[in-house]
């Protein structure tokens, strides 16, 4: 989560390929007819995974849920249903992997200090304005609460503006800079904070080891051992670890990315093979198709994903490792050309809404939350009833969009890097079949 990249790779349009990554870019071949030397084409890559552009919204539709699950039982949510609301945290896990696939094509072409500055620019820049948005709107929730405390305003609560360890000066500094998933404190800032913290910064260390690799043999490498090295963390630290800060956090944010690029690397090849396939039996390119077990996979593996949410325990019990296997078989076998009921879903019209929003939906619904919640203990309701609870659901739900479209539209497009003209920008290399 973010939660953050589907479509939007303007760093990756605008740099020329690696020289030497033959699965993105042809690698010499046997000679063609003739007995001349040839390549062969790299797959076709698309400029967008419609798929995963739904994938994400509707995960970030179940975060928003998962916080507002006290309310759910306040109104009356169903035992079966509330298991799987609560378990809705683990698509965090999913955001992480989403976010390695679609980066894992930047990332691996990163080469030397200047341009994994340039990419940790355009990562920050990616990042902090929804981030300092969701931060001023909490921030001045809290100045409102501390200034009605003082002037004895309203109905305001007993707990302290800026008393606790979350609300203090430093916890607010720190999701400031968004370090609180590393260094904490826990809670500070708002919730989903945490995550995005934790993301930034594991981009940031990927990629600075990239640059350092003299050649893309190594580089590829890099997505396997962020895995290997998220999952020792995850498993060093204790079930009964806080999993939203410190080591447990990075671990989770390390591995999901390092997993996202494995699957990125296995979707290379998977489409390079096909089209092999396809210009072996046509003679011509013809483009390459989904492998036939692309769409039973994809059923599965989002039966696995709805498992691993209802058993939600016993994944948190494994440090969350069965879900480095299920995230990337899902995002992989959704990425790949083909159709499905999986697809058909995620291609709706809603499902793309809410996935070109999805970073805007995941940043500051949390903010909305507690804006709801203020304005409902100033004026002296109590929380926990089923009348109030209801109208909590529907007003963040409801802000919650609102704000993301908002959001999205004059916050997240506005601060985006703007694309090269066709003119100025290096050509993009060939992705025929």
């Amino acid at each position: 989560m973010p939660a953050s990249d589907i479509s939007s790779d303007d760093f990756d349009r605008t740099q020329p390929p690696i020289p030497e990554a033959p699965l993105e870019t042809g690698v010499t071949a046997r000679p063609l007819g003739g007995g001349q030397q040839g390549t062969t084409p790299a797959p076709a890559i698309p400029r967008r995974f419609t798929a995963l552009d739904g994938l994400r919204g509707l995960a970030a539709l179940a975060v928003i849920f998962f916080h507002l699950r006290r309310e759910l039982r306040d109104v009356g949510m169903p035992d079966h249903l509330d298991r799987l609301v609560t378990g809705g945290y683990l698509m965090v896990d999913l955001f992480f992997v989403l976010s390695g696939f679609v980066l894992a094509r930047t990332m691996l072409r990163t080469r030397g200090a200047g341009e994994a500055l340039r990419f940790s620019e355009l990562r920050i820049r990616r990042f902090m304005p929804l981030h300092l948005t969701g931060w001023v709107v909490a921030l001045a929730g809290v100045v409102v609460l501390a200034v009605c405390q003082q002037f004895d305003l309203l109905h305001t609560p007993e707990r302290g503006a800026f008393d606790s360890e979350d609300t203090g000066p430093i916890a607010w500094a720190s999701s400031f800079v968004l370090l609180q998933g590393l260094f904490g404190p826990q809670f500070a800032g708002y919730p989903a904070a945490w995550s995005l913290s934790v993301e930034l910064w594991s981009n940031i260390l990927i990629v600075a080891v990239i640059a350092l690799m003299p050649g893309a043999s190594y580089r590829r490498l890099v997505g396997p051992a962020a895995v290997l090295a998220g999952a020792v963390l995850l498993a060093w630290t204790p079930p009964a670890a806080e999993n939203s800060v410190g080591a447990a956090a990075f671990g989770r944010g390390l591995a999901g990315l390092g997993a996202g690029m494995v699957a990125y690397e296995l979707f290379l090849m998977l489409m390079r093979r096909r089209s092999r396939h396809d210009r072996a039996s046509s003679g011509v390119g013809v483009g390459a198709g989904a492998p036939g077990w692309a769409v039973p996979v994809s059923v599965i593996a989002l039966g696995l994903l709805v498992l691993a949410v209802w058993e939600r325990e016993v994944v948190r019990e494994l440090r969350f490792l069965p879900m480095l296997v299920v995230a990337p078989l899902l995002v992989l076998s959704l990425a790949l050309p083909g159709g499905g009921p999986v697809k058909w879903v995620l291609d709706r019209p809603v499902s793309q809404w809410l996935g070109s929003r999805s970073f805007a939906l995941y940043a500051l619904h949390g903010p909305v939350l507690m804006t709801v919640e203020l304005l409902l203990e100033l004026r002296g309701f109590e929380t926990g009833g089923a009348k109030v609870s209801a109208f909590v659901i529907i007003a963040t739900v409801s802000g919650s969009l609102i704000a993301a479209e908002l959001g999205h539209r004059y916050v997240e497009t506005a601060w985006l890097p703007r694309r090269k003209s066709a003119a100025a920008a290096p050509a993009r290399e060939s992705v025929s079949v």
